[in-house]
């Protein structure tokens, strides 16, 4: 039976979640953040939890795998020939890196696409360095710059293939968003057509799931032989294309980037307001989380907090990831002034 969310994407005030992540200044505590983390493992069941894993969350671009299954699973990337960096970019928030631009270009080159018709909005780089040399260079807003622009060309590419209207494609009723919708619903168990929604940063649909079944359909990329075979090889090919490419997944100074680079066998994704997935299908686990005030620096945090409690990641490789999963805090003369670090409840 499918799950009927409740229509909030808040939490009880008198059930506040845990605190995740404390910021020091110096010894002194000065902020907190709280939320909540569900990982499940390759047979469904929670293996862990803190905080209200019921509540509603928008998993945002976190969902970027799960949106990328019909691209390949309906044979459009075969048919297209989408090379393993294409894929990824598909499923990226990049940051307009001129790497990320290149395959872009490419790949929009490939199917006679152009900006014009991708409908996210016109942006800068994420990358802080290349937005300046950007601006320096003359450049202004683009399509193309933005971050989902890998993922808008997807669904344009699957518009394609499937001769449907491509103008339009962003709407919640075209047959490219039903489709990533309908997968969304099998493997999260729950009916997407009831789950709340609205616009997305990019334009996209974005539909808020309980955070425990957002976990649950991560699970399914570590359970491949349950899946039947179009899709079977449709998430493996996004696992394989995500974890060699990291730097097309995001990029330069990106903890998804870092991480996966550090760990070859784990894939994760960020999506905006602070949420944060992850796939290690050699451990056979899943984990999604959410930052209750949007905060991606707790994010990273407790990412890497949740990966060590689990044992997915080593002692060593965490503290190799340190600058993400434990910063320090410094000011503008460049002096250490405090560290990020994961609160008491992860016991580490």
């Amino acid at each position: 039976m499918r799950l009927q969310p409740r229509q909030n994407c808040g939490n009880d005030e008198t059930e506040l979640n845990p605190i995740l992540v404390d910021l020091f200044r110096n010894k002194t505590l000065e902020s907190r953040h709280r939320g909540a983390v569900a990982a499940v493992d390759a047979s469904g069941r929670l293996v862990f939890s803190l905080g209200n894993i019921d509540a509603l969350v928008f998993p945002r671009s976190a969902l970027k795998p799960i949106q990328a299954i019909p691209l390949l699973e309906s044979g459009a990337a075969e048919h297209f020939r989408l090379s393993r960096r294409e894929i990824a970019l598909g499923c990226a928030s990049h940051n307009a890196e001129q790497a990320h631009l290149d395959v872009l270009t490419a790949w929009m080159s490939k199917l006679h696409l152009d900006e014009s018709m991708l409908e996210c909005g016109a942006s800068l780089p994420l990358h802080t360095d290349s937005a300046h040399q950007w601006l320096r260079e003359g450049g202004q807003a683009m399509r193309q710059l933005h971050n989902c622009s890998g993922k808008h060309t997807g669904m344009m590419t699957l518009a394609k293939f499937m001769d449907v209207s491509v103008d339009g494609y962003s709407a919640y009723d075209h047959p490219v968003q039903q489709r990533w919708m309908n997968v969304l619903s099998d493997l999260a168990e729950v009916d997407s057509l009831v789950l709340p929604w609205d616009r997305d940063g990019c334009g996209l649909p974005a539909l808020a799931l309980p955070l425990r079944n957002f976990a649950l359909g991560l699970s399914r990329f570590c359970a491949l032989d349950q899946q039947p075979v179009a899709r079977r090889k449709a998430m493996h090919d996004i696992l394989i294309a995500m974890h060699e490419n990291p730097d097309m997944v995001a990029g330069t100074d990106r903890c998804c980037t870092a991480t996966m680079s550090a760990h070859h066998d784990l894939v994760v994704k960020t999506g905006a307001e602070g949420v944060f997935a992850a796939i290690a299908p050699s451990a056979g686990i899943a984990v999604a989380l959410k930052i209750d005030d949007g905060a991606t620096r707790a994010a990273d945090a407790a990412l890497g907090a949740v990966l060590k409690k689990l044992g997915v990641l080593s002692t060593a490789q965490y503290e190799s990831l340190s600058p993400w999963y434990a910063p320090e805090l410094r000011n503008s003369q460049n002096i250490v002034v405090g560290r990020l670090a994961p609160a008491a409840v992860w016991d580490m």
